[in-house]
């Protein structure tokens, strides 16, 4: 096997380009054109691979700082639902009537069995607003994980049909979404 720059026979390999060379053309590790300052410099692919990876995580840094905090795609939203007051038994029985002394007792009457109705819990939170509360103050201490603080502010504004921005008076009871159910 000769040198590739001349047509003595080649005594070395060189390591980065693996091209035979004679001892005129080389050191013991690598050939002339290795050497050669030129060849020091990345390549023309590599140059340009580097400026991609550098744009992509530039334009992920941006991405990551101008997007809403909390937002993340695949959690449940708040939902809010409007509900009515249920009725509920005081007392949980039936009061037998009272007669007054003198007065003539009072027909029985049938009695036709009734369905008392159960209470079913509330699934909203109720929170009493305390001196210094804002509506903001109130959605970032009660936030569940992972949700939209200002998408809380708004759904608490619309279950207590108040304005976000008005203030609030203390002792005012607002209900507040339940944190989204686990995921079984």
């Amino acid at each position: 096997m000769n040198c590739y720059a001349c047509s003595q026979p080649a005594i070395v390999a060189c390591k980065r380009c693996a091209k035979p060379y004679c001892e005129d053309h080389g050191n013991q590790t690598y050939c002339a054109d290795c050497l050669h300052p030129a060849s020091a410099l990345p390549s023309f692919n590599l140059y340009r691979g580097a400026l991609l990876t550098m744009l992509i995580g530039t334009a992920l840094a941006v991405f990551l700082l101008v997007r809403l905090p909390g937002e993340t795609k695949g959690a449940v939203p708040v939902v809010v639902g409007r509900s009515s007051p249920t009725p509920t038994a005081a007392g949980g029985g039936t009061a037998e009537p009272t007669v007054a002394p003198g007065t003539p007792a009072p027909t029985a009457t049938p009695v036709t069995p009734t369905v008392e109705p159960t209470a079913t819990p509330n699934p909203f939170i109720e929170y009493v607003v305390q001196d210094g509360d804002t509506l903001f103050g109130i959605a970032e201490a009660n936030l569940p994980a992972g949700d939209n603080l200002n998408a809380y502010v708004d759904a608490i504004a619309s279950l207590n049909k108040i304005d976000r921005d008005a203030p609030l008076r203390p002792g005012t009871t607002l209900l507040l979404p339940p944190p989204p159910a686990p995921s079984p």
